[in-house]
């Protein structure tokens, strides 16, 4: 009795456990409650998950219905410092039907065509089936009416970039959101002759930046410079970090095993790599003709493998580039490859003409997951919020929710005109074009799913300042994310739901909270399995140990306590 009262002294009110998994040798459950694991390949010696096949599944139980009440999960985590792959899902009870249950994941959060960064964002949500209104975040570029591939967070902070504006002196900006409708500019990168910026990336700590010129009907033939790489050294400061090869249009970086790549052309179609000594040199050449054409737009990482497309997609192990199929079937020459994501652990791709969206099966094999938009053409975005699949489109600037195959379901058209006629490729006239509009990139944020659009082309030319060249932003149920970087090695994370908010410890301290809520309107319940290193984007890539769950809410005391545990 007097080692059970110290003990409910030590912690105040004494948490109820339903759940504990050590994760030391076994799987079991060591809350009394039974909730016993089932390993799916996890090396239990040292609790190592290897991010491709790896998780633990708990069987779906009374106890684990968490209801519309208080809870609290908490886990040590141990992620590498140099990623071939995304760090993937911690703790997932989520039915994606239903859209109800709880998700805790961490991703980076660069959008568009570039790949993953070395960034590491931590996201708990819940969710009842509840999406709010888009709201209007504003212009980052005054005169500029396409906003590049390229919301990216980083120190806490969305950036981004655009291309084109009223004269020169609005080329190639980077802004920051600073909430509402507001940006602060960061300043002009570069001095070359290229209208914009095109990709932004966070690699071993800096934001990186690539010069672009990305308007496809006049960058081959027009006066334009070949893009380079930048280092963001704040303020409006950047710093030249070289030019990876001829390309005037760089579409895309990756941080791949500790080395940044960009990749682009239409000069020469390649991927470029920065060496120690800083200097670019080629990765891969590909060729411009026969279906093994490969003109660098999305990467990706995925599975210890970096993928490139556009509109063969190929894969790189650090040593070997390997042909791994059209996403779809090239009618016409038409084919582009133009978003990457993972999705319930398997690589996806946005294809053109159709706005097809496709799932990677394994060597040169994919299938087809539905179309983004009911005429869409283009997907230049695709993201995991909230354990919801999200795809943005052209022409209308569309951004849909997946609900599985074939179905997405249409959530925003930012550019639809009353009877308009947007024509379809290969037909359309020149006048259509030029109406046509993208969601550009799609990324989270503090808690929210953020979209930036663009014009069809980038060029002020082509169409006014009106939707296009802005950014907006809606929830999808209740989100606490942590937008700095978490960082490699061991972490301690505690996600609480407490009333009306959740909130987000890191290493003992309160670092995110969501939005407030009504908690009767949340309940998460559902007769899914808890599943530990798995969910709605991927399996996770690291190590993982005394995993808990509580059926009340944690206190920051007890919070720290945990923390103070010792792990190693």
């Amino acid at each position: 009795m007097l080692v059970l009262w110290c003990r409910a002294a030590a912690w105040g009110a004494a948490p109820e456990l339903v759940g504990h998994w050590k994760l030391q040798g076994d799987c079991r459950d060591y809350s009394g409650q039974g909730n016993h694991g089932v390993n799916h390949g996890v090396d239990l010696a040292n609790g190592e998950f290897n991010g491709a096949s790896a998780y633990i599944e708990v069987p779906a139980s009374k106890s684990l219905k968490l209801g519309a009440s208080d809870f609290a999960f908490s886990a040590w985590i141990n992620t590498p410092a140099e990623l071939d792959d995304v760090v993937g899902d911690v703790f997932d009870m989520y039915d994606p039907a239903a859209r109800r249950g709880v998700t805790l994941s961490i991703n980076s959060s660069a959008g568009g065509y570039q790949s993953q960064g070395t960034d590491r964002h931590v996201h708990f949500g819940v969710d009842n089936a509840k999406t709010s209104e888009w709201e209007d975040c504003g212009r980052p570029n005054p005169t500029s009416n396409y906003v590049s591939n390229s919301l990216t967070v980083y120190k806490g902070k969305l950036y981004a970039a655009t291309m084109d504006a009223a004269d020169e002196g609005g080329w190639c900006h980077v802004y920051r959101y600073d909430g509402g409708q507001k940006w602060t500019d960061c300043g002009r990168v570069g001095a070359g002759k290229t209208t914009g910026v095109g990709p932004l990336l966070v690699h071993d700590g800096d934001l990186y930046a690539a010069t672009s010129t990305y308007d496809w009907t006049r960058v081959a033939d027009g006066d334009y410079e070949p893009g380079r790489v930048y280092r963001y050294a704040g303020g409006k400061e950047w710093k030249e970090c070289g030019q990876p090869g001829d390309a005037r249009t760089l579409n895309s970086m990756a941080s791949y095993k500790g080395k940044l790549y960009a990749g682009g052309g239409p000069q020469t179609w390649g991927v470029f790599v920065r060496g120690d000594d800083h200097q670019w040199s080629p990765s891969k050449i590909f060729s411009k003709d026969g279906p093994q054409r490969c003109f660098p737009h999305a990467m990706c990482r995925h599975n210890g493998r970096l993928f490139v497309g556009f509109p063969g997609v190929y894969s790189f192990d650090g040593a070997v580039w390997t042909f791994a199929g059209q996403p779809a079937a090239d009618t016409d020459g038409m084919l582009q490859t133009h978003s990457m994501q993972l999705y319930q652990g398997r690589l996806h791709a946005g294809t053109w003409p159709k706005a097809k969206v496709v799932a990677y099966e394994d060597g040169e094999s994919w299938q087809e997951i539905g179309r983004v938009g009911e005429d869409g053409t283009e997907v230049n975005a695709l993201v995991v919020y909230n354990g919801k699949f999200y795809g943005g489109s052209i022409p209308r600037a569309e951004v849909c929710r997946y609900d599985d195959a074939p179905s997405w379901t249409s959530l925003k058209r930012f550019y639809s005109p009353e009877n308009w006629d947007p024509g379809v490729p290969g037909q359309a006239s020149r006048e259509q074009v030029k109406d046509w509009s993208r969601v550009t990139s799609l990324t989270v944020h503090d808690g929210r799913l953020f979209a930036s659009t663009g014009s069809c082309t980038s060029s002020v030319e082509d169409a006014p300042l009106d939707v296009r060249g802005k950014v907006f932003s809606m929830e999808a149920g209740k989100v606490a994310s942590y937008s700095a970087d978490l960082g490699a090695g061991w972490k301690h994370l505690a996600a609480v739901r407490e009333g009306g908010r959740l909130k987000l410890y890191i290493n003992g301290k309160l670092a995110a909270g969501s939005s407030e809520f009504d908690p009767a309107e949340y309940d998460v319940s559902t007769d899914r399995p808890l599943r530990i290193g798995f969910g709605q984007s991927d399996y996770f890539d690291g190590k993982m140990k005394d995993v808990r769950l509580y059926s009340t809410a944690l206190s920051e005391s007890q919070v720290q306590k945990l923390h103070s545990q010792k792990h190693e």
